[in-house]
């Protein structure tokens, strides 16, 4: 297993697509926080944005950064090993497939939320930068340290739940291009349409997937409530999918 993760990262820091993903990053989210840093032209409902950690649970808010992120390296790190034959050999050596699963899950997952913690706090960095955390008053508790740390933490769990989904479709179409085109078409296109379609109870319900399971951190007003619960489910789902991904994965005839 150790051995896995080492060539796993391995891979990922030779990744030139992850070099092109961070720049990119760093440099439209700096330009984008740069925008938004006038507090003039801001309505008072959305002053908050204008401070850290309300500017943070803005960005947070916007999942079609995190999912086309998921799709993408998804396709990249996953369906391109299908393709390039890495995962079949390292069964072929002797690996167990629990093993490559786990090593390729875990990196995977942890890729893209580095990749959106990035994006969240580089878009975030200078309005922080000139106006700090706020008061209470316009923040609520996203004025202090512990409940922006706090909200992070459970959203980045959130997201993760909804990454695995991704990475649960990589391992069953096991090819880049079509991993890339299901994961953001059929998650965020369908997420989204089956939110604003359903009815209210169902909605409702909606809310405690992964499709929307952030939402519940992502304000003002979060609570150590909302960041235990919002953490304990994003680990059942986690552990969901990632147990349908590999009970997949176990039965899969690789060729």
């Amino acid at each position: 297993m150790l051995s896995l993760l080492r060539s796993e990262w391995y891979q990922v820091r030779k990744s030139l697509y992850l070099k092109i993903a961070i720049g990119l990053i760093l440099v439209l989210c700096f330009w984008f926080g740069s925008e938004f840093t006038d507090t003039e032209s801001v309505a008072i409902s959305n002053l908050y944005t204008r401070y850290w950690g309300g500017s943070i649970c803005e960005w947070m808010r916007d999942s079609a950064m995190g999912l086309l992120l998921a799709s993408l390296f998804a396709g990249w790190m996953i369906g391109g090993s299908f393709e390039n034959r890495m995962i079949q050999e390292s069964i072929s050596y002797g690996k167990k497939r629990s093993a490559v699963y786990l090593a390729k899950m875990i990196m995977y997952s942890l890729v893209v939320t580095v990749l959106c913690l990035l994006y969240w706090c580089a878009a975030a960095a200078p309005i922080g930068i000139k106006n700090g955390l706020g008061s209470e008053d316009i923040c609520g508790n996203l004025c202090q340290i512990s409940y922006i740390v706090g909200m992070v933490a459970a959203g980045s769990l959130a997201y993760i739940s909804l990454f695995m989904v991704c990475g649960v479709i990589a391992f069953c179409v096991r090819k880049t291009g079509t991993t890339m085109g299901i994961c953001f078409v059929c998650i965020l296109v369908g997420g989204n349409f089956l939110a604003s379609m359903v009815p209210e109870n169902i909605a409702e319900i909606i809310r405690y997937t992964p499709l929307a399971l952030y939402t519940h951190v992502t304000k003002t007003d979060v609570t150590w409530f909302d960041i235990g619960q919002t953490a304990g489910i994003s680990l059942i789902w986690i552990l969901f999918f990632g147990t349908v991904g590999y009970l997949k994965f176990r039965k899969t005839e690789l060729k």
